[in-house]
C-alpha cells in the first residue's frame, strides 16, 4: 500500500471522528416534516408553543418530557389526571378543558378559540376527525396512543415527540428510563414466572380482553409473565373461551365495572384469582405512554397478596421516582437494546440535505488533512 493511499485513510479515520453530527433543529424559516402514526408527512415550520393535547396519554408523554408549558388544552381525563401533579398544573395556568377523550367527545370549537399551532391526536381515539382537522387548517399530528401494540409503540411517540420539540436526547433518556423499570420489573417479578394473567378493560356484550398484538400484551410478556388470552387486539370473547385459556389471574380494569358486572359475567366461577383495579391502578395499566414503567410494582404488589409466602429475593427494586418539571431524568442504564435503538433514532435526526452537508464537510476535511499529512511525510521520507 503506498503512503499516500495509507496517509488518505488515516485522514479519513480522523476526519469522521472528530466531526460531531449536526442536530436537527427547527430555524428561523426552515421547515422539518414527520411522519405521524397515520403514515400522514405532516410540515413543522417552528417549534410549537400553542399545543392541544386530546388523550392523557399524550399529555402524560408531554409532562415526562417537561413540556407543560407549551399546552394551552387538554382533554377532561387528562384534565383530571394524577400523575406527575398534571391536574394541579393545568388548574394554576388556566389551561382549557377541551372535551370528552373519544372524538364524539371533543369539542371543536374550543380548540379553534385557543388558536394552537399544533394538535396532537391519538390515532385510536380521535382518526373520525381528520377530515374535520383539515376544515379548519389545523395543523394535527397523530400519535399511536390507543391504538399502540407494543412498548416499541409508546417509545416511537415518545422520540416522535422529542423531534417535534427539539428534545431528541431527553426523549431517549426517558426511553432508557421506562426500559430500565421494565427491566427491573421483569427481575423484581421473577418468582412469578410464567404466571398467566388476563387482563379484562369491559363488560359490554362480550369480556373485553387485551389480546395479543396490544402493548398490553407486550407488557406482560416483557415482566416474564404470560397473556392468558387467546385472542388478538381488543376484543370481545366468551366466558367459555376464557376459560379454555384456565387463567391464573384476572385483572379486571376498574372503568365502571362493579363486583356485580364481574359476578354476573361468570369470572368468579373460573377458579382464578379476581382482582378490581382501583382507578390509579387502571390508568397504570391502560395508558400507552411513560406511565407504564409504575406497571411493574403494581403487579407484583397484587400477585404477592395472593401468596402467604415470600417470593425469591431479587437483586432489583422498583423505583416509582419520574421527571417533573424541575427534574431532569437521568441515568446510566445501557444495554444492547437501548445502544441499537438510539443509534436507530440519531438516524433519523438527519434530513437529505443535513446528511449531503455532513459527506462534504467530511469528505473536504479528510482531503484537507490528507493533503498536509502526506506533505508532512513525505518531508520526512
Amino acid at each position: 500500500m503506498s503512503k499516500q493511499i495509507l496517509t488518505l485513510i488515516i485522514a479519513l479515520v480522523i476526519a469522521f471522528s472528530t466531526i460531531q453530527p449536526v442536530k436537527l433543529t427547527i430555524a428561523s424559516g426552515q421547515t422539518i416534516t414527520v411522519t405521524d402514526a397515520l403514515g400522514r408527512a405532516v410540515n413543522l415550520t417552528k417549534v410549537p408553543s400553542r399545543v392541544v393535547s386530546l388523550s392523557p396519554s399524550i399529555t402524560e408523554l408531554l409532562l415526562s418530557l417537561n413540556l407543560s408549558s407549551v399546552l394551552v388544552g387538554v382533554d377532561d381525563y387528562s384534565y383530571r389526571d394524577w400523575y406527575l401533579n398534571a391536574s394541579q398544573v393545568f388548574a394554576s395556568r388556566n389551561i382549557t378543558d377541551v372535551g370528552g377523550y373519544w372524538w364524539s367527545a371533543i369539542k371543536i370549537e374550543t380548540i379553534l378559540s385557543l388558536q394552537p399551532d399544533l394538535v396532537l391526536a391519538d390515532a385510536g381515539a380521535h382518526k373520525p376527525l381528520l377530515n374535520t382537522f383539515a376544515e379548519y387548517n389545523l395543523t394535527v399530528v397523530y400519535l399511536k396512543g390507543g391504538s399502540a401494540t407494543s412498548i416499541e409503540d409508546i417509545y416511537s411517540d415518545i422520540y416522535l415527540v422529542g423531534r417535534i420539540f427539539n428534545k431528541t436526547s431527553e426523549a431517549i433518556t426517558l426511553i432508557n428510563e421506562i426500559e430500565k423499570h421494565l427491566e427491573e420489573g421483569r427481575s423484581l417479578l421473577s418468582g412469578y414466572s410464567g404466571v398467566s394473567v388476563l387482563y379484562v378493560v369491559g363488560i359490554y356484550q362480550g369480556i373485553w380482553v387485551a389480546g395479543k398484538s396490544t402493548f398490553t400484551d407486550d407488557l406482560i410478556s416483557r415482566l416474564g409473565l404470560r397473556n392468558a388470552a387467546g385472542s388478538y387486539g381488543w376484543t370481545p370473547v366468551g366466558i367459555e373461551e376464557i376459560a379454555s385459556w384456565k387463567p391464573d389471574v384476572i385483572l379486571v380494569a376498574g372503568m365502571g365495572i362493579t363486583e356485580k358486572d364481574v359476578e354476573d359475567a361468570g369470572l368468579t366461577k373460573l377458579g382464578a384469582r379476581v382482582v378490581i383495579l382501583n382507578s390509579t391502578e387502571t390508568d397504570v395499566l391502560s395508558r400507552p405512554s411513560p406511565i407504564i414503567m409504575l406497571a411493574p410494582s403494581i403487579i407484583y404488589d397484587i400477585l404477592k397478596s395472593f401468596t402467604t409466602t415470600t417470593p425469591p429475593a431479587t437483586t432489583s427494586t422498583i423505583s416509582t421516582t419520574t421527571a417533573t418539571e424541575t427534574q431532569t431524568v437521568t441515568t446510566t442504564y445501557t444495554t444492547t437494546y437501548t445502544t441499537t435503538y438510539t443509534t436507530t433514532l440519531v438516524k433519523q435526526e438527519f434530513s437529505t440535505s443535513e446528511a449531503l452537508l455532513y459527506i462534504t464537510i467530511s469528505a473536504a476535511l479528510a482531503l484537507i488533512i490528507g493533503f498536509v499529512a502526506g506533505r508532512f511525510i513525505s518531508r520526512r521520507s
